[in-house]
């Protein structure tokens, strides 16, 4: 018997949907349709108790494949539901980056974003938040929504903390405001250490405009904790000398966070090189060195167990 603990503890607000989580296996995830407005708790809860319900059972259909399903010895009952984290990924088709390894930004037909704040706080009226729950900004780019400092001056209001994934190509006061007053983090996929990288990665010559914006959110916040730097390492940036500038980046900014990460294609493919696997290994001893935290995100146990065998043979 299986199941799913974000079924009960985590609402993903995709376009036109509302998912237990984010698709990062490369699997079909229970989608509850939705296209803004109050969020039906009531109707999204029996959605839930009978995806439950079908996992236990095993149904080749639902969730088949996941790792993050665990097995139980007895059923479970769905209970009432409150998140203990939101994630907005509603406008994950508005970006001003070109990143090589995403397509997401690609013209095509998509809906505008729907307007997010009606929908949190109705799930604030219907008691289905925790008090801790906390708000992850996802993408495309939040900074371009509208609606991004409204809604996040009435989750700081309410006391959510808030953990914002921007490219940092547009600098945002807002963001600045929530980092000084301890409302939240943010997320930085440099992916680059040095202007021609970060073209030939991210699409575009941006790469003063971004380090202008960090400077003033490691200025703007309390702690270097609260800002997170990530590499997403792949064919176009996984040289050892790629990765040693980014760090020296990191070292100028008092970087003491950073995150590694894997194209998604690439994971998904089962396509990722040794070359990149030999890459997240000196990523690692770097970054224990200079003493930095480091986040693998979304990296699986079979990548894991890679890098670590490539840490032992090259970097001990």
């Amino acid at each position: 018997m299986l199941f799913c603990s974000r079924f009960v503890r985590e609402l993903v607000f995709e376009e036109r949907a509302l998912q237990p989580c984010c698709n990062t296996h490369n699997i079909v995830v229970p989608s509850f349709s939705f296209a803004g407005g109050a969020v039906d708790m009531e109707a999204y809860t029996r959605h839930i108790a009978s995806v439950a319900q079908e996992v236990q059972k095993q149904n080749p259909q639902v969730c088949a494949g996941c790792p993050d399903l665990v097995p139980l010895s007895h059923s479970v009952c769905v209970p009432k539901l409150r998140f203990a984290v939101l994630s907005l990924n509603h406008h994950r088709h508005i970006c001003n980056c070109r990143c090589v390894y995403c397509d997401l930004w690609k013209p095509g037909q998509h809906p505008r974003p729907i307007a997010i704040l009606p929908a949190i706080q109705s799930l604030y009226e219907q008691d289905a938040l925790e008090k801790n729950c906390a708000v992850s900004w996802g993408g495309g780019e939040s900074t371009l929504l509208p609606d991004f400092e409204a809604t996040g001056r009435w989750l700081r209001e309410h006391d959510y903390f808030q953990y914002v994934h921007t490219n940092a190509l547009r600098h945002s006061a807002w963001i600045d405001e929530m980092l000084s007053t301890g409302g939240g983090k943010i997320n930085i996929s440099l992916d680059s250490g040095n202007a021609a990288a970060y073209a030939r990665v991210k699409g575009g010559d941006w790469w003063n405009d971004v380090m202008a914006s960090m400077e003033k959110y490691f200025v703007a916040a309390i702690t270097p904790e609260q800002i997170d730097i990530k590499y997403i390492i792949f064919e176009e940036n996984n040289k050892i000398a790629d990765v040693e500038q980014f760090f020296q980046i990191c070292r100028r900014f008092g970087v003491v966070n950073v995150q590694l990460s894997f194209n998604f294609l690439e994971v998904n493919a089962g396509a990722v090189s040794e070359h990149s696997i030999t890459a997240a290994a000196y990523f690692m001893h770097r970054a224990q060195e200079l003493a930095l935290a480091c986040e693998l995100f979304f990296v699986d146990a079979p990548l894991r167990e890679r890098i670590d065998r490539a840490r032992g043979k090259f970097f001990q």
